[in-house]
């Protein structure tokens, strides 16, 4: 009997993905940190926040997105667990 884990793959996709984000909202984080070479006057912040702030909240969704699919494996990770001792 074969048993397939769509769930499983699509929470380490998911998983991939999160880590993508964090890695370019920390990027952005860090970008905006530093003052840019070619910059005369101070950098204006957006009329909602500045990089930084979006860069923080983007990290921060990020990570819950991230334990969203943990658990996502999980639960297909016990879930397998069950079939085979339902089928075994």
């Amino acid at each position: 009997m074969e048993i397939n884990s769509s769930s499983f793959i699509y929470g380490q996709q998911g998983l991939q993905r999160s880590q993508d984000k964090l890695d370019q909202a920390s990027q952005k984080v860090a970008s905006a940190s530093l003052p840019a070479v070619d910059q005369e006057a101070p950098q204006q912040p957006d009329v909602y926040g500045s990089q930084i702030q979006d860069g923080l909240i983007e990290a921060k969704s990020s990570v819950l997105e991230a334990q969203a699919n943990a658990n996502v494996i999980e639960a297909s990770d016990k879930t397998i667990g069950r079939l085979i001792d339902i089928t075994v």
